[in-house]
């Protein structure tokens, strides 16, 4: 039996590797805020192109509850989440930014104690400390190709990165119910989208920022060419796929696959950015991922 929500996962997985490898190129390029703004215009003009062709109409044809909730999550997840990890790719490179980010189920999980009164068991504080301790091995790793101040961790980027961690796990969680009652995962990602798009450029009209926005990209074709590939692969390709595996198969599963991109990371952080990684730093990915895994998985 072919396990495609399981597939699609993987493949997400692999999308989520490169998309932040080429928004880290770019936003070095032309600004964190710049490459966000593009990326999330350009992702939902090519995803409402890609829905018209499939389904004959641009507007998917949902619920105003179900669309409410799609957008929501747009907007915690790319307009806020994003505001905050598009600056920590820059700050700290993607390999880091993007293992911080792994934070987001621990965070789901502890926000569910506090705010649900869900009881942990034991297994799972020992998964959220192992994921913790191998998060904080790496963030302290000296020479570990982030960009440092005298010497010290990028501490702004950190937070930054843990911020963006919290908005997305709320954002996840508000796209799973929006989804309830089949909705297709390209309409839910085009929705999901928008939520994004839409108040991240009503923003920076009120701040009379779309001119420089779009002359940073016109005069460098470069930042454009590695936008378009980031957008493809990541926000089009791999956030279609996630959404079509969030659908399909159970919560924990889709997460702990589409969970990898930090272990997959390694070799482009060594290659593409030439950073130096550790042994250390490269088992205590392994060890924060396994503990993501453990977290979701274990129960």
């Amino acid at each position: 039996m072919i396990l495609w929500g399981e597939l699609a996962a993987l493949a997400a997985a692999v999308c989520f590797s490169l998309g932040p490898t080429f928004f880290t190129l770019a936003g070095r390029r032309v600004g964190a805020h710049v490459t966000l703004r593009w990326r999330l215009l350009l992702a939902s003009l090519l995803l409402a192109g890609i829905h018209t062709l499939v389904y004959g109409r641009p507007w998917p044809h949902v619920t105003a509850y179900q669309a409410g909730l799609l957008f929501a999550a747009g907007f915690f997840a790319l307009a806020l989440a994003d505001s905050l990890l598009f600056p920590a790719f820059v700050r700290l490179g993607p390999r880091l930014a993007m293992l911080i980010l792994n934070l987001q189920p621990v965070l789901a999980t502890a926000l569910a104690w506090v705010t649900l009164k869900e009881r942990l068991a034991l297994w799972q504080l020992a998964a959220i400390a192992l994921v913790l301790a191998g998060v904080s091995v790496v963030v302290l790793e000296q020479g570990n190709g982030t960009r440092t101040l005298q010497g010290h961790v990028d501490w702004t980027g950190v937070g930054m990165a843990v911020g963006s961690a919290l908005l997305g796990a709320v954002g996840v969680l508000l796209a799973k119910h929006g989804m309830q009652g089949q909705v297709p995962a390209l309409s839910a990602n085009l929705l999901r989208m928008l939520g994004g798009m839409v108040p991240i450029w009503l923003w920076a009209a009120l701040r009379r920022q779309l001119r420089a926005t779009w002359a940073a990209v016109r005069q460098d074709r470069r930042a454009l060419q590695y936008l378009l590939a980031g957008v493809l692969v990541g926000p089009v390709l791999g956030m279609s796929l996630s959404l079509f595996a969030l659908r399909t198969i159970p919560v924990g599963i889709a997460t702990t696959l589409t969970a990898l991109p930090p272990v997959l990371l390694l070799p482009i952080g060594r290659w593409v950015f030439h950073e130096h990684i550790s042994p250390r730093a490269a088992i205590a990915t392994l060890a924060a991922t396994g503990g993501v895994i453990w977290l979701l998985v274990g129960g």
